[in-house]
């Protein structure tokens, strides 16, 4: 079936080896509440399993559905740039394969683009993780101002919006970051004089890491990324030094996010305890493996400090 009119919003989705979660998230996209016609461009960063052929079972029910072939550059940061480079509208989204959006995000984000030239959404960490065996105590949260640098504020990439004008101006985000590379993108953005806001109604169900390893690797790689960040921004970090930082703006109503319950204040004794279970586990994992990473991950060569 061909679309009547063009897409206004072009919905860019990563995917490697998603085929287990990306039908949810399509499912989402296929039933917003939104009257605003969109595309959706599945990126495929070189898939080995049936990640394509669950896409493309989504045809009917997304007419706008593209799967665009992102194998050239691996990384989602390189998918997501292969995808822009593909979209047909001003207004891009940016959602990945293993979260499932609201059923308003997509207008939620698209009138959110209205007021700012860049937006992030919320993130509802408890609902899709219920059942985890090994996940960290903590929820995830897209509002995120780095401790280093507080001068702007960030949003995850999982739940992103931006015009393409404004992403093709700053280079699109950094494929020599293996994470970070949304609070980078963010913090260009604002650099380069554009507008910056959250938008709390547009949320994404969000699936944290589950098992020890799973949550270490991550934690590590996300260490690594903040070890680049600081590199990258030292200049800027020096310059601003007792700057305030920029107030985040607030577009569109609250978040539908129930507040998460307030932790317990607990003894030394069962913080100790709680070390013997596996939420315990997975919160010692996440500390040990961000902490290494942010001391002795991996950061790629060419990435040489910004000049203000």
């Amino acid at each position: 079936m061909v679309a009547a009119h063009p897409a206004l919003v072009s919905v860019v989705i990563p995917a490697y080896n998603a085929e287990s979660t990306i039908a949810a998230q399509l499912d989402a996209l296929a039933a917003q509440q939104t009257d605003v016609p969109f595309e959706v461009l599945v990126c495929d960063n070189g898939s080995t399993d049936a990640t394509r052929s669950v896409a493309l079972s989504y045809a009917a029910s997304i007419p706008r559905l593209r799967v665009v072939d992102a194998s050239a550059r691996r990384g989602p940061a390189a998918a997501r740039n292969i995808g822009v480079s593909q979209a047909a509208a001003e207004r891009v989204l940016f959602c990945d394969a293993d979260d499932i959006v609201e059923a308003g995000w997509v207008k939620a984000m698209s009138d959110a683009l209205g007021v700012a030239d860049l937006v992030a959404g919320a993130l509802d960490g408890r609902s899709l993780n219920t059942g985890n065996r090994a996940s960290v105590s903590w929820e995830v949260s897209a509002d995120i101002r780095m401790p280093f640098w507080t001068r702007f504020g960030a949003g995850a990439s999982s739940n992103l919006a931006v015009r393409r004008s404004v992403f093709l101006e700053v280079d699109g985000f950094d494929e020599r970051l293996q994470t970070g590379e949304d609070v980078d993108f963010c913090w260009r953005v604002q650099l380069a004089g554009h507008s910056f806001a959250r938008c709390p109604s547009a949320v994404v169900r969000s699936r944290q890491r589950d098992g020890r390893r799973a949550v270490f690797r991550q934690a590590y790689s996300y260490g690594a990324g903040t070890r680049a960040l600081r590199l990258k921004y030292a200049r800027y970090v020096d310059a601003d030094d007792g700057r305030a930082p920029e107030p985040d703006r607030i577009v569109g109503p609250a978040s539908p996010i129930p507040a998460a319950p307030a932790e317990e204040r607990r003894s030394a004794l069962r913080r100790i305890a709680r070390l013997f279970t596996a939420t315990g586990q997975a919160n010692a994992a996440w500390r040990l493996g961000e902490w290494l990473g942010s001391r002795w991950g991996t950061v790629d060569p060419a990435i040489t400090p910004l000049h203000p």
